[in-house]
């Protein structure tokens, strides 16, 4: 490991308690990307973070222990809000003045902050594909955004106060959701390359992650927490046919077929669809087939017409319709300015 990225990653509080742990081999771009490589000796795969100017820090884990893991987190002067989605493994939190360990579990927000006694525990499980994101976030810095010297602080901010200081004693775990999944899904098939762009859309969709755990973790606390009796490996059935759809918008996505499909009766695809994305799966289905027609025709030489059947609409005068309630106008009209756009630049 060469000197700038021993620097690079001392300066770092997080990756400095994981390098403590494990040995790397570190690999840095001009764009802020630090990826960590495990050596094979004690697992496979890597750790990646990228950190924006608003001191929004992203960490990817995506790796395969042969022995458990443990890190300590210090506490530091940024009191940093730590927001979990776990994807995929086993993995625990503890306070170090507590001998009581909390799952993180899979699909769900789980929140933490800076602990005032201390350092914050994770405990990965080795044996198992461990895949999660890790959002860090100064609070001084995201209580910034609320602020306004024109007005006195508001009752959500005073709020929001009162729950980031209660992560600093309580790790609090939300309800099943598969936003983020999704978004984390986008986020992977961006092309990270030394252009602007790839960068800007990564941190406005982690931007939004963010806004979706705080979101969530505000709601649960403060309004009437939903029951939700949808079992772990229902949720990742769910999940599952969630991709399904994403990744096929143009097959057919009846529920008779989904459920004969992926062994779930119609009653708990509907409830788990409800649960999880608080819509049926038709929506679903629609919102989908509609983001990817969008998608088509600014970035592909399809017609409209094309585009309407690629996707899995059999009515085009029905598409133009839903088309002009989302975007504004109709397909036609999206598309040549898309192609006017082009021309100017």
């Amino acid at each position: 490991m060469n000197v700038m990225n021993d620097s690079l990653i001392n300066s770092n509080q997080l990756l400095r308690a994981i390098n403590e742990r494990l040995n790397f081999k570190s690999l840095t771009n001009d764009n802020g990307l630090i990826q960590l490589t495990l050596d094979g000796l004690m697992g496979q795969g890597t750790i990646e973070q990228i950190t924006f100017n608003n001191k929004l820090s992203a960490t990817n884990f995506n790796i395969h222990l042969y022995e458990d893991l443990e890190i300590k987190i210090p506490k530091d002067n940024n009191d940093n809000l730590y927001f979990f989605y776990n994807l995929e493994g086993i993995c625990y939190h503890s306070f170090d003045n507590t001998e009581k360990f909390s799952k993180i579990d899979e699909l769900k927000t789980i929140a933490v902050a800076s602990s005032k006694n201390g350092y914050n525990i994770l405990i990965i499980k080795k044996g198992v594909q461990f895949n999660c994101n890790l959002l860090t976030i100064s609070r001084e810095v995201y209580i910034k955004n609320f602020e306004c010297k024109l007005k006195p602080v508001d009752a959500k901010l005073n709020r929001l106060n009162s729950i980031f200081d209660a992560l600093k004693d309580h790790l609090f775990d939300c309800n099943y959701d598969l936003k983020i999944t999704e978004q984390l899904r986008l986020i992977k098939s961006l092309s990270f390359s030394e252009t602007i762009s790839p960068r800007l859309q990564m941190q406005s969709r982690y931007q939004l992650i963010l806004s979706y755990h705080i979101e969530q973790l505000y709601n649960e606390t403060y309004n009437e927490r939903a029951h939700s009796s949808i079992t772990r490996s229902e949720i990742q059935k769910i999940r599952t046919i969630t991709e399904y759809i994403i990744d096929n918008p143009g097959l057919n996505h009846s529920q008779n077929k989904l459920c004969t499909q992926f062994f779930i009766s119609q009653s708990k695809l509907q409830h788990g669809f409800k649960s999880v994305h608080k819509t049926t799966v038709s929506n679903f289905t629609r919102k989908v087939r509609l983001g990817k027609a969008e998608e088509l025709i600014r970035n592909s030489d399809l017609n409209i017409s094309e585009v309407v059947y690629t996707v899995g609409f059999t009515s085009r005068s029905y598409f133009s319709k839903i088309f002009k309630q989302k975007y504004g106008c109709n397909p036609t009209v999206y598309k040549s300015q898309f192609k006017y756009k082009l021309e100017v630049e």
